[in-house]
């Protein structure tokens, strides 16, 4: 039997809940503020004028729902997702506009960022490094999804790298806590494709950071690993080379993993990536499905706590992180506020918003910024920040969750 949410989460979720109620009015107006630019006057929390500092929230034990919550704020957020737009526009490509893809300078750095703030948050940081050869990616088979080109993806980089082979970076960062024996991960990809790649993914890159960075004086009973990815836009590539290179005493020992892609979209839904829904689910050992369902129920707690509509993604997790995991056994969930077009008119009832791009130009139906090449729009402005903090509260509800969940011992 799943536990129930506690009386204190919902007492914090009540203070968000006004807001989404609010917001769920007023959507229109902030959507077109969205596009005018002027995401970065960011919202209230609808935490109390007592809430913590960041310092305070990074150096106290955060064991319960309501300290872990209070601490994951939006100026925090955005101030991250800021970091990796920098980082992104001070190295451009050959086509001078500035990005953060596998192979790039960008990515590089946006990796040594993150890096340097686990270590000095406690966290034993390892930086797996691999190679990709762009003869290697012709055909590969990323998991299509109704809503991006992956074979423009590939092709893009192909053609940008004709014949070359580049190193590529996954970082690792393991807390000190927990039973080793039952290590949750806590993975998002870190690269980008077409630009700065602030929404994809950025925003979910800055999710897990928050969260471990307000998880690292806090003791849990299983053991927590933070995993930022790279590769995954041109084929899961950085996932694909961790999960593959896994001994198999290693592999046990993994009891879920979670993972974040897309966690600020401006015309949002909130999806769960629910691998019972992936286009390859009969490519999965069959104890993922089952065995994933416990994640899946952490995130749905957490929003129906506070009122807010969740549903599993139609796609499952095809095309993301997750989806290489569950294809050696290892349950999974994640979270996701969708990306490119279009927000159909069930959605919109469900979720407010408009019909049409999800993100880029709202209300249109190009496309969106994030999967099309020679736009160079997704920047910061592709973000919302309210969006950004709820799904982010909900990822370090449900990792709190997991890391203190007492797994069973299933032969996987």
């Amino acid at each position: 039997m799943v536990e129930l949410v506690s009386t204190r989460l919902k007492s914090v979720g009540l203070s968000i809940a006004c807001i989404v109620v609010a917001l769920c009015v007023l959507r229109p107006s902030l959507l077109a503020q969205t596009h005018q630019g002027l995401i970065s006057s960011v919202p209230s929390t609808g935490m109390s004028a007592a809430a913590p500092s960041t310092r305070a929230c990074q150096t106290r034990v955060n064991n319960t729902p309501e300290r872990l919550l209070e601490c994951i704020q939006q100026p925090s957020l955005w101030s991250h997702l800021t970091q990796f737009q920098k980082i992104s526009d001070a190295h451009p490509g050959q086509d001078g506009h500035g990005n953060r893809d596998t192979g790039t300078a960008g990515y590089k750095a946006s990796v040594d960022y993150v890096a340097k703030l686990m270590r000095q948050a406690g966290y034993h940081v390892t930086i797996q490094t691999y190679q990709i050869n762009a003869s290697e990616i012709t055909g590969v088979p990323k998991l299509s999804m109704p809503d991006r080109s992956d074979a423009l993806t590939r092709n893009w980089f192909v053609a940008q790298r004709p014949g070359q082979s580049v190193a590529d970076y996954n970082l690792i960062a393991e807390s000190p806590f927990g039973d080793a024996n039952h290590t949750v991960v806590v993975e998002a990809h870190l690269d980008s494709i077409f630009g700065a790649g602030m929404l994809d993914n950025a925003s979910g890159s800055t999710t897990i950071l928050e969260i471990a960075l307000n998880m690292a004086k806090t003791p849990t009973h299983n053991r927590l690993r933070y995993i930022w990815f790279g590769g995954e836009e041109i084929g899961l590539f950085g996932s694909a080379y961790y999960t593959t290179h896994l001994s198999s005493a290693e592999r046990k020992k993994i009891a879920f993993d979670i993972d974040m892609d897309v966690t600020a979209t401006p015309n949002f839904d909130m999806w769960i990536a629910d691998p019972a829904f992936a286009l390859n689910v009969n490519d999965f050992p069959k104890n993922v499905v089952p065995q994933s369902k416990i994640g899946n129920q952490f995130f749905k707690n957490f929003f129906t706590s506070i009122g807010v509509v969740s549903q599993s993604s139609t796609f499952g997790n095809s095309g993301t992180d997750s989806n290489s995991f569950s294809l050696i056994g290892i349950p999974n969930s994640g979270i996701l506020t969708r990306q490119d077009c279009c927000k159909g008119q069930s959605e919109v009832a469900i979720w407010g918003g408009f019909l049409g791009n999800y993100e880029g130009t709202i209300p249109g139906s190009d496309g969106g910024c994030v999967d099309l090449p020679n736009l160079w729009c997704d920047n910061l402005s592709n973000n919302d920040p309210f969006v950004f903090g709820l799904a982010s509260k909900a990822s370090a509800y449900a990792t709190l969750q997991l890391a203190n969940h007492v797994f069973k011992a299933e032969h996987r």
